[in-house]
């Protein structure tokens, strides 16, 4: 397993572009950037390979590693059988190795300070109200129990095969993973121009204020930390009344770390009224742009979410 220097970045994302969108992800991870201190990036190839293009035939893997995000997700995984999966298993002992030795070199990754700091008053909510529109899968109290344990380290996104392999390995600690309901990834064509919806009357749209991150983390059942809300573009939808302008929001989504549309959430009286979906193509039209500015192919024009399997409202918008 090599450990890559983060500037090579650039060169990943290139190697990688040929496995959108399956890779979306770990790809757009790496294309945010806001690494630290204590981000790594891990490659069962070469650098030498990557940059000149050269794709193995083997299975390979790779992931991005950020352990100041604890308790949120600290790994970003993509992997040559999630997107093409051999058909035979003569693949998987050499994927098991793979990711054994990826685990290996995760649990040597430092663990700086930050990461380790007390959650906040502001961050810390432990109780959950009842007009969350979201699933009932995850306990935030199992996310802060994963704060002070330094041997478990949060994967997100991981695609079904990956999963099966860490399950094969023993590698899930099913005391934190906090239900075995899967994810169903959401992958949104944008190669045409995405064009906002107009808001009936009575609503405007703006950005999510700090001030409110307080009311929309007491709205998820999947915690965010004040730091981590800073760093992601925003839309919010607000009522209008009178010619002015409410100061709390009705509505509000996020683009994750990774670009997923995330933490929408509809205030319960103003459901059924399309909002969700505005907000959704709102954040596509203003934010998505900033991913392909630099290289405007069709293949790059993708955004997506992940929805639990029982969470069927998102299902739905």
């Amino acid at each position: 397993m090599f450990a890559l220097p983060l500037e090579s970045k650039q060169a990943l994302i290139q190697w990688l572009n040929p496995c959108l969108p399956t890779c979306i992800a770990l790809y757009r991870r790496l294309q945010f950037g806001h690494f630290t201190p204590g981000s790594r990036l891990f490659s069962s190839v070469d650098l030498t390979i990557l940059t000149h293009g050269k794709v193995p035939s083997s299975p390979w893997i790779v992931a991005f590693v950020d352990r100041t995000c604890r308790p949120e997700t600290e790994v970003w995984i993509a992997a040559s059988w999630e997107h093409d999966t051999p058909a035979d298993d003569s693949w998987l002992p050499q994927a098991d190795d793979l990711v054994r030795s990826l685990l290996k070199e995760i649990s040597k990754a430092e663990i700086i300070p930050q990461a380790s700091s007390p959650i906040t008053g502001s961050d810390k909510s432990t109780s959950l109200p009842a007009d969350t529109n979201g699933n009932g899968s995850v306990d935030r109290d199992q996310y802060e129990k994963h704060l002070t344990n330094e041997k478990v380290v949060l994967l997100g996104a991981v695609h079904s095969s990956t999963v099966a392999i860490l399950k094969r390995l023993g590698l899930l600690d099913s005391s934190f993973v906090g239900s075995d309901i899967p994810y169903q990834k959401y992958i949104f064509d944008l190669r045409n121009d995405v064009v906002p919806r107009s808001l009936p009357p009575g609503f405007v749209y703006g950005k999510v204020d700090p001030k409110d991150y307080g009311l929309v983390k007491s709205r998820t059942q999947i915690p965010r930390q004040d730091r981590t809300l800073r760093k992601l573009p925003s839309v919010a939808i607000y009522h209008e009344q009178g010619g002015s302008t409410a100061s709390t929001p009705i509505a509000w989504g996020f683009l994750g770390l990774d670009a997923s549309l995330t933490t929408l959430h509809v205030e319960k009286d103003y459901r059924g009224l399309g909002l969700a979906k505005s907000l959704s193509l709102k954040l596509f039209s203003d934010d998505m742009g900033a991913y392909w500015q630099h290289n405007p192919s069709d293949e790059e024009r993708y955004a997506h979410a992940d929805v639990a399997t029982d969470n069927s409202s998102s299902q739905g918008t």
